[in-house]
């Protein structure tokens, strides 16, 4: 069963209605939107989240989004447990197509595409004609925080990563019988 979860923090983007000039603005989300935002990228906080989008038309049925984006967290110390704020930003482009256009393999219908582009991103919407470009903000925001997030100064007890026993691999070197020659 496939269920159509809504994104916490949304701009819909009906390419087909997308000016010849395309967009350029901000998009911030709203308090509550980012309380979610948090809640889903296990966050203890975004106090900021400010982003700047530019949607262009590409290709006549697809558009090439690119955008930057600032945003304060707390994360928790993976260490200690308490909060760590962090400043994070970034930049992500990215292209999308009707999934018609990307899965034709007709020969007239191919994607030419330099070998730094990625494969362009099907367009969504019952119509398949929209992208969104606040969830796409926050995919990429997912992709720039610190996996492995640590307080100033903390560390690992040394009890915690010093094993009792010995490694298996230990056991199996010290049974090895010496090769060396006489």
């Amino acid at each position: 069963m496939d269920e159509h979860v809504e994104p916490e923090f949304s701009y819909v983007v009906d390419v087909p209605s997308l000016p010849s000039t395309g967009i350029n603005r901000p998009i911030r989300p709203t308090q509550e939107e980012r309380a979610a935002i948090a809640q889903r990228l296990g966050l203890q906080a975004i106090e900021r989240f400010d982003i700047q989008i530019d949607v262009r038309p590409w290709r006549g049925a697809g558009a090439k989004v690119s955008g930057t984006f600032e945003a304060d967290v707390v994360q928790t110390c993976v260490v200690t447990l308490d909060p760590v704020p962090a400043h994070v930003s970034d930049s992500f482009e990215v292209r999308f197509l009707p999934a018609s256009m990307i899965e034709d393999s007709n020969p007239g219908q191919e994607i030419d595409l330099s070998p730094d582009e990625d494969e362009p991103e099907p367009l969504l919407g019952e119509e398949g004609t929209t992208l969104d470009a606040g969830d796409l903000a926050v995919q990429y925001l997912s992709l720039a925080l610190d996996p492995y997030p640590r307080k100033a100064g903390a560390a690992i007890p040394q009890e915690a990563t010093t094993p009792e026993e010995p490694s298996p691999f230990a056991v199996l070197a010290a049974l090895k019988p010496d090769n060396k020659s006489e």
